[in-house]
């Protein structure tokens, strides 16, 4: 039975594909992430033996349906070549590539955003057939990688994956089904998210409407507000059930010697910026499999570079808090106004003399680092 079969069960994918090597050495994880399973999938290459152990049900559990990006400006290359690199096929993965999106700011401004390049690619989160987090659970599955589900794994585990340990921001919004055509929205303004933005997202039939935000407001719920502003704007959202989940914004550095080694999330490997962290995280995970298959000059490589990108995304993070209402719908004129959208926020996570000096001039704020 093909692992991609939706009605198999994770024992039956795991009795399938077994390992048909001697491994070089047993190499445990705790959690069952995006950073996780690529640190796995890797080392699982590398001729190690590897086991994944997961305090939820089944990969994905904790999430909720809900559609989330894949960036395409903050690593150089193809996303397919992005993926090969970390371990994954991408065509495999089912994801939705998207060129255009539109930008509503207070006072009911908007303008569209579009690029001849997808901005970045959707894909769905959670355990059900389609969705990312299954997806790369297959692959490694596939390769060999063993899982152990509903238990807590022990202190003394190789590699740490289990998510965020302080939150900074948040994540609430609702899933709805819609007969509308495929669109995506970014909506602007503290009464909508604070510090951060809301979205609504129609695709394949399926919708998702979130905020991501910091410094929660203790008047006024900003889901609400969002909700409104898009029934005023025509669309029909329905009352469901909230989701919500959280995100950290803090800096730390990946210690090559310390144990265990936080990746993903566990180790504040995200972009700062708009919380899209999933390359980041998998970024990590790659690092971690070199450092363990004692590949270090390569592992530091990749944190050399890695650790740019996360600076970068502070400072941006940092300039972007400092945005008024109308200060964000003139950059957000600025880049519909612009044939290339990519190359602008390419440019932002550039280790350039300019972004050098931003850097410098910025990196002392503790706001971003210790909210």
């Amino acid at each position: 039975r093909s692992p991609r079969d939706p009605i198999c069960s994770a024992d039956t994918l795991l009795t399938h594909y077994s390992p048909m090597q001697t491994p070089k050495r047993r190499i445990n994880i705790a959690g069952a992430g995006i950073a996780g399973m690529t640190a796995a999938i890797n080392l699982k290459k590398f001729d190690h033996d590897v086991v994944i152990i997961e305090k939820g049900t089944a990969v994905g559990s904790n999430r909720h349906g809900d559609m989330e990006g894949l960036e395409s400006w903050i690593f150089e290359g193809s996303m397919s070549s992005f993926f090969n690199e970390h371990g994954f096929n991408f065509s495999m993965i089912d994801t939705v590539p998207i060129h255009h999106f539109t930008v509503h700011c207070d006072e009911h401004k908007s303008f569209k955003v579009s690029s001849s390049s997808p901005l970045f690619y959707m894909i769905q989160r959670g355990e059900d057939h389609g969705c990312f987090d299954l997806q790369l659970f297959e692959q490694c599955v596939d390769a060999g990688v063993e899982f152990i589900f509903n238990q807590n794994a022990p202190d003394d585990v190789d590699i740490d994956s289990t998510g965020t340990k302080r939150a900074a921001a948040f994540i609430k919004g609702i899933n709805f089904y819609s007969s509308l055509p495929d669109q995506v929205h970014l909506l602007l303004g503290s009464q909508y998210a604070p510090k951060g933005y809301a979205y609504l997202i129609i695709l394949n039939g399926k919708a998702t409407l979130a905020i991501a935000f910091k410094n929660p407001p203790k008047i006024t719920d900003p889901l609400e507000n969002t909700i409104k502003y898009f029934r005023e704007q025509g669309f029909k959202i329905p009352h469901g059930p909230v989701f919500g989940s959280r995100g950290s914004f803090s800096l730390m550095r990946l210690n090559l010697e310390k144990r265990p080694l936080r990746i993903g999330e566990a180790g504040g490997f995200q972009d700062l910026l708009f919380g899209f962290g999933m390359r980041m995280a998998m970024n990590s995970g790659l690092a971690a499999a070199h450092i363990f298959n004692n590949d270090r000059a390569l592992a530091k490589q990749i944190i050399r570079e890695l650790e740019r990108k996360r600076k970068l995304s502070y400072v941006n993070r940092f300039l972007y808090e400092r945005l008024n209402d109308r200060q964000m719908a003139a950059v957000a004129k600025r880049f519909s106004k612009s044939d290339s959208p990519l190359e602008i926020l390419s440019r932002a996570y550039e280790w350039n003399f300019h972004n050098i000096l931003r850097w410098m001039k910025h990196r002392g704020n503790l706001e971003v680092r210790t909210s």
